[in-house]
């Protein structure tokens, strides 16, 4: 017999062998714990905000106006501008501990979860599909 087709035969097992080692390792990734979305917290221990939620948000001009939570990143979030003038859409009914607001659809924002300083309330389910379908997040 040739020995050269037991060398061949040798190098495509050997190829096989790693080929499936590279293939199972990249399938299943490093382990790592997911953290129950309640239990998510920020660097500083305070949670993360929530779509739907109103946060409390510093600005570089010193102020710290109210913004309604559209979606969170990882490494930010997207937010909505609310107002004490009425507009079309409240979200906080006058007698809220927080005051009146309304929604401004057309200041919506980017900012990084540092400046997100402390959760003002929640919006009801009602509300926020009217503003789920405004602004169409969905």
């Amino acid at each position: 017999m040739n020995t050269s087709w037991w060398l061949a035969l040798g190098g495509v097992a050997l190829l096989a062998f790693v080929a499936a080692l590279v293939d199972g390792r990249g399938r299943l990734g490093p382990r790592r714990r997911a953290l129950p979305a309640r239990s998510a917290q920020r660097g500083g221990g305070s949670p993360l905000p929530r779509p739907g939620e109103i946060w409390r948000t510093s600005l570089p001009d010193g102020s710290e106006p109210l913004f309604l939570v559209l979606a969170v990143r990882t490494d930010g979030a997207r937010l909505a501008r609310l107002t004490r003038e009425p507009s079309a859409l409240p979200v906080l009914p006058d007698d809220d501990p927080a005051g009146p607001a309304y929604l401004q659809p057309d200041a919506l924002a980017e900012a990084g979860l540092a400046r997100l300083l402390d959760r003002c309330g929640e919006v009801d389910a009602e509300t926020w599909e009217q503003v789920s379908r405004m602004l169409r997040l969905r």
